[in-house]
């Protein structure tokens, strides 16, 4: 008699919100997971980055003969040590 509330208005399958809001709610959460995962990943890789960035800059100086080998030995000791 009363499938939907009254008059087909209310929150059963035969309503007027319907099961439609389930599957939008599950949608915005899967969004927003898939969100969180991607701002993880971007962060992780900018840390690896800037730790390569580094490394490239003391390989550059020393190629460069800015700097000699017991100096670059020294601060390549203390650059792995950060990773």
């Amino acid at each position: 008699m009363f499938c939907g509330g009254f008059g087909g208005y209310g929150f059963g399958p035969a309503s007027s919100i319907g099961y439609g809001w389930i599957f939008l709610a599950m949608g915005f959460r899967l969004l927003v997971f898939i969100g969180l995962i991607v701002l993880a990943f971007k962060l992780f890789k900018s840390y690896t980055n800037k730790s390569e960035d580094n490394m490239k800059i003391l390989n550059e100086r020393f190629a460069r003969g800015e700097i000699n080998e017991e100096e670059y030995l020294r601060r390549r000791t203390i650059l792995s040590q950060k990773n």
